[in-house]
């Protein structure tokens, strides 16, 4: 044990250390906002009007994949920018996102509000108000992951930690204040907006009172690794969301109602053993990509993501091995216990899920992208693989374990290799 206790130390002072326990923390908060938003406002509307909300919500998750691509890009150069110390071209950055984040915004909120009668009626929602909300929220969501995508990229998780609670405990307070106002699932996305929209202001003045005295500057890019970038993020984020849900779907379409149901309960029980560790890819995408352009060994950094991710999925695993039953009637209720036996054997596969989370951002980090056709292969592998062997849980369980476990090796082919010289001096170039 002594031989270990310097190495624990050292990790423990650590700035990986430090920072990872900073977004940890964010993101159990805002998790645990989340499900207090669901929770009391699912016993507030009833049954039929939270059919509403889901759908809803399912709407803007959707959305959000498009900001998610944008707020990586975001990332890695902001990282770049500040590894060059780069204070206009950071300036520069942040002032496009605000100008054209806002043009974009006021689009979708017209184009939101002209389709909201159509939308609600192929939805069946009777209140179209709730549906205009919506729009607002999806078009607020276009700028704000963009914005605080800086932070994470200049490393300044403390301001991004903040941004991200202010959204989701207003949109807690408010939304579960209005609906038990009587204003309904109306009320709820009401709250949202109001959280989302305050997040945005907040992220949109530190920024603006940061770079206010940073001189104007054209903001000069590599067209062809701009490119490069935009679509290896877009089709890695493309083929994670592919992985992440397309057994759900696969499952509703092959077996009976009732397996599926338990197969969702299942994936409910994944989805937070994946929220365990959803904080490390967070940390780990600036980082690599700052040591690498620093012509600094990155390994250690994804040596240290890695070990924290494997440590607490590990011990998510010891509690679905231990107390299966527990678990899945705890989230989704007593009807779902027939899903306990297959509890552990699914949160291995979300485990090898969530270690190609951290290898993929760790790879753009460092600006490779060899892992998309290995993981495009994979996808499909496991989308054939499903359709082929159904007849059981276990079965399609056991496509995932297999599927994920090679692409999780796949990803990593060349994971020590670093970011190439000519990526450097495009970066330098740009400065």
């Amino acid at each position: 044990m002594r031989k270990f206790a310097p190495s624990v130390q050292r990790f423990a002072n650590s700035e990986f250390a430090r920072h990872g326990l900073l977004v940890f923390v964010a993101s159990m908060a805002i998790n645990v906002f989340g499900y207090g938003f669901h929770f009391a406002i699912s016993r507030r509307v009833g049954v039929e009007q939270y059919g509403v909300l889901s759908a809803l919500n399912s709407l803007l998750m959707v959305s959000i994949v498009l900001s998610q691509i944008a707020a990586t890009i975001v990332v890695k150069y902001a990282a770049e920018f500040r590894v060059t110390d780069d204070g206009a071209h950071l300036a520069a950055l942040v002032r496009i996102l605000l100008r054209y984040g806002a043009i974009a915004s006021g689009a979708v909120v017209a184009c939101g509000i002209a389709v909201a009668r159509p939308l609600a009626a192929y939805l069946h929602i009777a209140d179209v108000a709730a549906v205009a909300v919506t729009t607002i929220i999806i078009a607020i969501s276009l700028t704000t992951p963009s914005l605080r995508a800086v932070f994470q990229g200049i490393e300044d998780f403390r301001a991004w930690a903040l941004s991200t609670i202010l959204e989701s405990l207003v949109k807690l307070i408010a939304g579960v204040a209005l609906v038990s106002l009587g204003y309904g699932v109306l009320g709820a996305f009401v709250g949202w907006a109001i959280g989302s929209f305050i997040a945005l202001l907040y992220t949109a003045v530190i920024l603006v009172r940061r770079f206010r005295r940073v001189p104007d500057a054209v903001l000069f890019v590599d067209s062809r690794r701009l490119v490069q970038t935009m679509a290896g993020i877009s089709v890695a984020t493309i083929l994670l969301t592919m992985i992440s849900n397309v057994d759900v779907l696969l499952v509703k379409h092959f077996v009976d109602a009732q397996t599926a149901g338990l197969y969702g309960a299942l994936s409910l029980a994944g989805r937070i053993l994946m929220f365990l560790v959803a904080f490390v890819p967070i940390v780990i995408l600036p980082k690599a990509s700052r040591r690498a352009l620093e012509g600094l060994s990155s390994v250690g950094v994804l040596v240290q993501a890695m070990g924290v991710s494997a440590l607490l999925s590990g011990v998510g695993l010891l509690g679905y091995y231990f107390f299966p039953k527990f678990v899945v009637t705890s989230l989704a209720g007593g009807a779902f216990a027939a899903a306990a036996p297959h509890v552990f054997t699914y949160g291995i596969a979300m485990v090898l899920l969530a270690g190609i989370n951290v290898v993929v951002a760790y790879k753009i980090g460092i600006h490779r992208f060899d892992f998309i056709v290995p993981l495009g292969l994979c996808a499909i592998g496991e989308i054939v693989g499903i359709s082929l062997h159904h007849r059981t849980l276990d079965d399609v369980i056991v496509v995932l374990i297999v599927g994920n476990a090679i692409a999780l090796v796949a990803s990593g082919f060349r994971l020590t290799a670093n970011v190439r010289t000519r990526d450097v001096a495009a970066v330098n170039a740009a400065a």
